[in-house]
């Protein structure tokens, strides 16, 4: 495998050498965004294909890189594997059996300072915590970037990657598969459920409090820890780290791996990223705070709870009034509480419906309570809907087209298509998942300092009324490592 370069003069060389082949396929798409004609876009796509490199081969990683399915490079973009990495021999033998004559690396830095004016783009498929930091080297490369979900492991680094990609006018796509529901955003917008009064979400919470692993272990041949640790603080090789999703330093939960398929859709249709400064422009909604409080839960410094209830306490903005978001998180109190409301909510409606249904029993989803009714969502992208009273609702057909057409392209069809013509993407990192992953990562902040209400400001992307808390936003990254 190929080692890493250093050196300033070596990186910014590189930097320069970047005006190559790809000026065509991202320079002059970002400068002039749509205009490219659907022949230009197919004789590009027919003549050329997108050079795309693999980092972190061992989880969905795996799945683009493979010749046919739904997440290939390949079959989705028409793109080509230019470039594979992976800090564990073990678990990349497989794709990196498949593609014998492409380049393999065991760090992502060398792989972009050797390899990038071979490249257009780059997917990210690390744990949580390398996912911001070889994003970010590969905007600043000039290379576009798809990234798994939830897109980073703290609020600084979502940031971070919203700026760079609206700096660097690159396509950019959070892996959150099916996006949000555009027919459940414009059922909301069309008042058909009312005014929708608060939403409930629910799902797994975590390990519940641990301590760190002690003891020593080999670290076994086929892993380069100190390159799997990346920017986190380092520590002793112990298997136990390895269950990444299980610690803070490592993982964003489940907000991060669940809410981003669930809760996509809410933040749509509650307009909550007209509080944010999208593209440097001033909020929408003006200049707000968002309250985030935790309940319920023990304190985890090292793991999530195992259960604990988020609210979010949001304001007016553009036609919606203020409105409480609550998610539910594992069993115990926070189950207990849930179902004590759906019980409430059911006596006071009957006619929307019962307690007992077993949509309520599944593991995840949400509850849209209106002034008119209520929706239960569920899935990926929020594809599974039921509104009630279902007789009121049975046949409504399609709401009016609210949202902005042609719609934004969604997972890796989408991405490729900003790429080739500038045309926006569904979870683009500056115009929705960044913004997006801020929200729903103030959980894992909340979760850290029960029952203390902490007040976020999206533009200033600051806690004001918390110091300690704050300092969660914006954690250090180890020596040798820069975001």
């Amino acid at each position: 495998m190929a080692m890493a370069k250093h050196g300033k003069d070596q990186r910014d060389s590189s930097a320069r050498s970047r005006m190559t082949r790809r000026n065509f396929l991202g320079a002059t798409a970002a400068a002039a965004p749509l205009l490219l004609t659907r022949n230009k876009a197919l004789g590009y796509e027919a003549n050329e294909q997108i050079q795309v490199a693999v980092v972190g081969l061992g989880g969905r990683g795996k799945d683009y890189a493979v010749e046919e399915g739904w997440s290939s490079i390949r079959q989705q973009t028409g793109g080509r594997i230019a470039a594979l990495c992976d800090v564990n021999k073990k678990k990349a033998a497989e794709p990196f059996g498949r593609y014998p004559d492409v380049p393999k690396y065991e760090d992502y830095r060398a792989m972009i300072d050797e390899m990038g004016s071979k490249l257009d783009a780059v997917v990210v498929a690390t744990p949580d915590h390398v996912h911001a930091a070889p994003s970010a080297l590969a905007l600043r490369a000039g290379l576009h970037v798809f990234c798994e979900k939830g897109l980073s492991r703290t609020i600084q680094e979502a940031r971070t990657l919203a700026e760079l990609a609206f700096e660097k006018k690159l396509s950019t796509q959070m892996g959150n598969q099916a996006g949000y529901n555009v027919r459940v955003i414009e059922n909301v917008w069309a008042g058909r459920l009312g005014e929708i009064q608060t939403i409930h979400m629910w799902g797994g919470g975590g390990a519940g409090a641990r301590q760190a692993p002690s003891g020593t272990h080999e670290v076994p041949d086929y892993l380069n820890w100190n390159l799997w640790l990346g920017p986190a603080a380092f520590r002793p090789y112990h298997p136990e780290w390895m269950n990444h999703s299980m610690w803070r330093d490592f993982s964003c939960g489940h907000p991060g791996w669940w809410g981003a398929h669930l809760w996509a859709t809410l933040f749509k249709a509650m307009k909550l990223e007209t509080l944010w400064s999208i593209d440097r422009k001033p909020p929408a909604a003006g200049s707000k705070t968002i309250k985030v409080t935790a309940e319920c839960c023990e304190v985890c410094d090292l793991t999530f709870p195992s259960s604990s209830i988020v609210h979010w306490d949001i304001p007016a903005r553009m036609d919606m009034p203020p409105i409480r978001i609550s998610w539910y998180a594992g069993g115990r109190e926070a189950e207990k509480r849930r179902r004590d409301y759906l019980r409430e909510l059911f006596s006071e409606h009957p006619q929307w419906g019962s307690v007992d249904d077993k949509r309520w029993g599944n593991w995840v989803g949400n509850l849209w309570v209106g002034s008119e009714g209520i929706m239960y969502t569920y899935g990926h992208g929020d594809t599974t809907v039921d509104m009630f009273p279902e007789g009121k609702f049975k046949n409504i057909g399609a709401p009016p087209q609210s949202l902005p057409r042609p719609l934004p392209g969604g997972f890796l069809r989408g991405w490729a298509d900003g790429i080739k013509n500038g045309t926006p993407t569904m979870s683009g990192f500056n115009t929705f998942s960044g913004p997006f992953a801020e929200w729903f990562l103030l959980a894992n902040i909340a979760t850290q300092f029960p029952d203390k209400t902490l007040e976020f400001d999206p533009v200033s992307c600051r806690i004001v009324n918390h110091d300690q808390a704050d300092q969660k936003i914006r954690q250090p990254y180890r020596e040798g490592w820069k975001l």
